[in-house]
């Protein structure tokens, strides 16, 4: 059982640790090259500190588990010293230097001032504990498993945030093309125009309009771009490029395949139901207390006045049972322990299952906005291609390209939500949903 367990948790934490290292191997680049999405994803998982915070918990978590499984093996001590005295009464030494008994007189020519020496080891082994031992080992394997699902959720909440800060960067580079695109096609067509002044004002406003979109769109990207740089761990005075495909592709998505995804996938439900372990061993352990243990005791010693010239060997077979008074008060504790992390286990699960089904309707609606507004972005792009822009007036043709622009957007803030809500769903199911 115990080797069963072991291999368990080393599979478990070589699948974490090889999952947390998969960007940090698979996908490198450049200082000077533009970064991938895989890449973004990589850079924000190597230094972030609140995943290396949960690392170092999970090497805790470890080491715990090797401490707890050295309660098999005897312990061992070992010791040596000298000791001056001058006794009117016999005396012992104290535990930590051997429990030595020292007589002030030893019946063969030694007086009550002198000097004894001492070796010795000793060698405790427990045969049998009410199974503490065993359930401590438990608990600790229960606690590197939980650690690791905390890692897993600081990992997956990681990801997210650098596809949201990568998502919206990539959408606000594309709508800072569409304004200018739509702003010089503008220019360009009513340089040519001849107007009156009445007529010049109001092509002078809309243009106004036009130009404070695209310094406000700028600005946005400048924004996108501190954001993502915080999420990735650079420099804030770092320059990066992206880049990454920013297309509409729609999804068939089976709700309730998804959601029973989420409650086999998402660490944190794994993280309740290893605490769940731990509470019912720690029951177990309160139960165990009302057994005794039973151990065996070896040692052996070479000791004398002046020399190590005689010698002891003892071995023991002891039986300890402690009597407490807050055996009941503890097992009732720990019962309701057990029980709050079974209604915290529910709440996770509810809370799960309405998170799965918000993204779900998220990512439903996108979806069809999405399909809707590229085939009006697809339409008015095949218009403006064919249209006669000479008989407009320049009013007419800023307005026009003004809507151009609107639509243009519309599409890519459509796109950058569904691709949002994609990551969203990815996120509350706990797996890539493409499988």
């Amino acid at each position: 059982m115990i080797k069963r367990s072991f291999i368990f948790i080393f599979v478990l934490f070589f699948a974490a640790g090889a999952s947390a290292q998969q960007y940090r191997l698979r996908y490198s680049t450049g200082a000077d090259e533009p970064i991938s999405l895989e890449n973004a994803i990589r850079l924000a998982l190597e230094n972030n500190y609140d995943l290396l915070l949960t690392e170092q918990d999970v090497i805790i978590a470890e080491q715990r588990v090797k401490e707890a499984k050295y309660l098999y093996l005897p312990q061992l001590s070992l010791n040596a010293n000298a000791t001056a005295y001058n006794l009117d009464y016999p005396a012992v030494l104290p535990e930590n230097l051997g429990l030595r008994f020292l007589d002030k007189t030893s019946g063969t020519g030694h007086k009550n001032e002198d000097l004894f020496y001492a070796v010795g080891v000793q060698a405790t082994q427990y045969l049998y504990t009410g199974g503490r031992t065993s359930s401590t080992v438990s608990l600790a394997n229960a606690t590197l498993k939980e650690a690791l699902s905390r890692y897993e959720a600081v990992k997956s909440s990681i990801i997210y945030r650098a596809k949201e800060a990568f998502f919206e960067y990539l959408y606000l580079q594309h709508k800072e093309a569409v304004v200018k695109e739509a702003y010089d096609k503008a220019q360009t067509i009513i340089g040519r125009a001849r107007e009156g002044k009445w007529q010049q004002v109001l092509v002078k406003a809309e243009m106004a309009s036009l130009t404070e979109e695209a310094d406000k769109t700028a600005q946005e990207v400048n924004a996108a771009h501190l954001n993502l740089l915080g999420v990735l761990n650079k420099e804030l005075n770092a320059k990066v490029s992206i880049s990454g495909s920013f297309e509409f592709e729609p999804l068939d998505v089976d709700l309730e395949k998804i959601t029973l995804w989420a409650m086999e996938y998402r660490p944190e439900l794994k993280s309740a139901l290893y605490k769940l372990e731990m509470d019912n061993i720690a029951v177990n352990l309160s139960l165990a207390k009302r057994y005794p243990d039973i151990l065996l005791g070896v040692g052996y010693d070479r000791l004398g006045q002046d020399s190590l010239r005689d010698e002891n060997f003892q071995i023991t077979l002891g039986l300890s049972l402690p009597i407490g008074f807050d055996y009941a008060t503890q097992l009732k504790q720990k019962r309701a322990e057990q029980r709050q992390t079974t209604l915290r286990r529910a709440a996770i699960e509810d809370a799960i299952r309405l998170q799965v089904r918000s993204a779900y309707n998220n990512l439903s609606y996108w979806q069809a906005q999405a399909q809707a507004r590229r085939k009006d972005w697809e339409a008015i792009r095949e218009d403006f291609k064919n249209i006669d822009k000479s008989g407009l007036a320049g009013e007419d043709v800023v307005k026009a390209f003004e809507y151009y622009y609107k639509t243009g957007v519309g599409y890519l803030e459509a796109v950058k939500r569904h691709l949002l809500c994609v990551a969203e769903l990815e996120l509350a199911v706990g797996q890539d949903i493409r499988k």
